[in-house]
């Protein structure tokens, strides 16, 4: 049990951090255009989290497996609902509130849908 508390509080920190450094990223980089800028931000946080989760907050001394497979499986969704919500929003949104808006939408469907995904058996994805 120590090893899962473990976990889960690196799990949370590392949350915390890539949270507030996607939106950061993307709004350093939206003045190169809303679309460059979430290509920016989510290409970037994905590649940095996924060897994060893999060396530091999952590893495989303690019994984890994090596979490229399962973690663009967790990652997709979100990665779309950026983009959605970029496409329909920034023409309506200041950058400010656009950033504010499209982290809140994927904070909710990222934390729904990696709770799904790594509730599932690792045969699955």
């Amino acid at each position: 049990m120590p090893r899962f508390r473990g976990s889960f509080l690196r799990f949370c920190l590392t949350g915390i951090v890539f949270t507030l450094l996607g939106p950061g990223l993307f709004w350093l980089a939206y003045p190169l255009g809303p679309f460059v800028a979430v290509a920016i931000a989510e290409l970037s946080v994905h590649c940095i989290r996924f060897f994060t989760f893999r060396a530091l907050v999952f590893t495989v001394d303690h019994g984890y497996r994090v596979t490229l497979r399962r973690y663009v499986a967790s990652a997709l969704p979100v990665s779309f609902t950026g983009f959605a919500s970029v496409a329909l929003l920034h023409q309506h949104l200041n950058r400010t509130t656009l950033t504010m808006v499209t982290a809140s939408i994927a904070l909710v469907v990222g934390f729904l849908w990696s709770r799904y995904v790594y509730s599932r058996p690792p045969h699955r994805l």
